[in-house]
């Protein structure tokens, strides 16, 4: 499943300090297992894109692989963001950014052949 991730640094009071620090990613064994880049406020922090809001996100020493995700009585500790983190920032065209996901993924996908070849 993937999960979002900040530093412990960025949080206070339980709240997230800096929404745009933070990056997606995945938990195996409390390390962070994948990681990718930082979230996009366009699609995350965007109020006229609701459905893909962030509002919890969990802690981790360090936003690398292996990383350990600190943990609270035996629970992964997470933050809030603020409501006041979210903005208008207009329309989202879904189908154009899952076009540009899948076209950033096979360029990807190319370059690391190349470098195996």
């Amino acid at each position: 499943m993937i999960r979002h991730f900040t530093l412990i640094s960025n949080v206070k009071n339980g709240e997230v300090i800096d929404p745009q620090k933070i990056k997606h990613g995945e938990i195996t064994a409390l390390k962070i297992s994948n990681l990718s880049g930082w979230i996009d406020p366009q699609t995350h922090l965007n109020l006229d894109f609701p459905k893909h809001l962030i509002r919890e996100v969990y802690i981790a020493e360090h936003l690398e692989l292996n990383s350990k995700i600190i943990t609270k009585d035996e629970r992964l500790m997470s933050a809030l963001v603020s409501p006041q983190a979210f903005k208008h920032l207009g329309f989202v065209d879904e189908a154009e950014r899952a076009e540009q996901l899948r076209e950033a993924i096979s360029k990807e996908t190319n370059n690391k052949e190349k470098v195996v070849e």
